[in-house]
This record gives structure tokens, sequence and C-alpha cells, in this order.
């Protein structure tokens, strides 16, 4: 292993506008930059990403950059090659556009470790156009320092806000002894990336005190968030993103009540948003209609407020009667949204 003590993964797209704050965030590091192997896979951009990046790879010797020569179109080809690379004991991921606390890495390396674990999370603030808040979770209610052997000791803790990838730093061997790895082609691959994960792992810390991750989300322009980019394409992406997630548990007979519940609510929010016929939708829905008729009516989502939880569930189960209860709520959201 090399004399690093942790490696860090961006992988880097058309990033031309972000990437310099996003690597000022790491170069800034209290664990101190030296001590950072700092891996970067472009997936093929046409801006001056690639430029950057080349400018980097020639003025640091802890700076590792990878050029992809067809686009893959996820994250994660790019994050597989970048643990493939990596020769640190220790893994973190950083988005392109978003940004490490100064503290962040030194945080997380020390508190993994010192302890026997094999992932640590913390929490991170949303960054939306500009506007910080704290994302509120089911961990507002837990104990400031969790320490798991298992995640099987509380499952409540395998909600969505879990299954960020980048609020995290990971033991790498957790990956290799259990050949894990993202999902190429579909979204939702960091879910099912760390779903895995937290059922591998042996030796799982929440630092439910700390943020220190800095989570951008943009709504507007030409440039916005995935998450809020409601096209055909990334509809089709969540679908087989949600249907290996579900694959995964069914196969290892696995059930989460919330964790199912929640994912649920996303995909839902995408069916109904998106810009595609009907007909498409309901095929979609379709698919997952044994999950939608177990949605547990009293789920509760601590990042929304409870009146707009209550309408969630009662749209869930909804939907969930028959495909013209579908239908019904399909076109008034159409009519509501689209006109």
């Amino acid at each position: 292993m090399s004399g690093y003590k942790l490696s860090v993964i961006i992988p880097t797209y058309n990033a031309e506008k972000y990437l310099l704050g996003a690597i000022e965030s790491v170069k800034s590091q209290t664990i101190g930059f030296e001590n950072i192997e700092l891996i970067l896979v472009d997936d093929n951009s046409s801006d001056n990403t690639k430029s950057i990046l080349e400018g980097l790879n020639a003025k640091y010797e802890n700076v590792k950059t990878i050029f992809l020569e067809d686009n893959s179109g996820s994250p994660s080809k790019p994050r597989n090659i970048g643990i493939q690379n990596s020769s640190t004991d220790y893994i973190m991921f950083l988005d392109n556009d978003d940004s490490f606390c100064d503290d962040f890495c030194e945080k997380m390396y020390s508190t993994i470790s010192s302890n026997e674990a094999e992932i640590v999370t913390c929490r991170n603030y949303d960054v939306t156009d500009g506007k910080v808040e704290k994302y509120h979770s089911i961990l507002d209610e837990k104990d400031k320092f969790i320490y798991l052997n298992s995640i099987e000791e509380d499952t409540s803790l395998l909600s969505t806000t879990a299954m960020l990838i980048w609020n995290k730093i990971y033991k790498k061997s957790l990956f290799l002894d259990n050949n894990i790895l993202f999902p190429e082609g579909t979204l939702y691959e960091d879910v099912y990336f760390n779903l895995q994960a937290y059922l591998n792992a042996h030796g799982i810390i929440y630092l439910n005190d700390y943020y220190g991750y800095n989570y951008n989300i943009r709504t507007e322009g030409e440039d916005k968030s995935t998450s809020q980019d409601f096209k055909k394409e990334n509809l089709l992406k969540f679908y087989n993103g949600l249907k290996n997630i579900f694959n995964y548990l069914d196969n290892n007979d696995k059930y989460y009540k919330n964790f199912e519940s929640e994912m649920l609510i996303g995909f839902s929010k995408w069916l109904l948003f998106t810009d595609c016929d009907l007909k498409e939708k309901l095929g979609f829905f379709r698919d997952f209609k044994k999950y939608y008729k177990r949605y547990s009516l009293f789920v509760r989502l601590y990042h929304i407020k409870l009146i707009p939880n209550v309408l969630i569930n009662l749209g869930i189960k909804f939907i969930s009667l028959n495909d013209v209860c579908f239908k019904i709520l399909a076109r008034l959201f159409n009519l509501i949204f689209k006109h």
C-alpha cells in the first residue's frame, strides 16, 4: 500500500464550472492534502474538464487522472475504475459539483482507523440553488454516536439518507472481499452499491452530530441536477436501478419496510412527473405492483412535515389499489403540472 492515508475518487463529466471548487475543498483538508490520493476519472468530457485534469496531474504527485475513451452515461464506471486504481486502505467519494467541509477527511479517517469498522457515515448539508439546509431524517431521533456490528441490529437506519455514498468513508477490503461494484447503465446505482455494502459490513458507525459534506442541488437551468431532470431516459435508468435493488433484496430474503417505502415514493415521483405517455408509465408501475401493494400507510418520512407525509402515503395507497387508480392520479398530475 502507498503512504497516503485515504483515496478520494471523483468521477468527472463536463464539470468545468464546478470542478475546481470541488478540488479546492480536497486540497484544503485539515488532514493534509499530501496524505490524500486524489483519483479523477473523466467520462469523456466535451468541455474544458480534461485540460483542468491534465493541469492538476502535472502539478501534484498525489493526483491520478484517468480518461475514458467513450462516455458511459453514469458515474458508475468511473467510480469502479477509481476503486480499482486506488492504492490505500480507505475510500471516499466526491461528486464533481459538491464539496467537502474542511475537517471531513480527518474526522472520517480518524474514526474508521481507530475503530473496528468498515463503514463510517455522517450527516450532510443540502445546498439547493445556494441555500444551505440540514437534511432531516430518521437519524434526528438517534444517538450522537452509533456503532453497529451489523445493520441487522437497527434496520431503521437503512433509510435513503443512509444510501448516499459521498458522506462516508469505506474500508476498501469490504468491496474487494464481497465483489461490490456500482451497476453500470442505471440510476439508484449508489443505493444498490450501499445496500450491498451495509448487508456485508461488520462494523458500521454513524457520526450523527457531525456534518461534513455539501451536496449541491440545482433545480433550474440546462445543468440542473439529475434528480431534478425528469427526462424519459432518466426514468428508464431509475426503473432499471430500482429493479436491481428489489431483486437483490428478494434474492437475499430481505424486507426492510421503511427503506422499500422510501424507494417507492422516490420512484413514484419520477413516474408522475416524467414526460412520457400513460401507457409507458403504467407498464413501469405494473412491474412493481407487488411492492406497491405492501406499502405501509403509516410510513414516517422525517425530512418532510406530517401533513404532506400523510398525503403522500394516501396517494401511494390509492394508486396501489389498481390500474384505474394509477391512471386517475397520473392524469391529475399531468393536468396540474403540465398545463
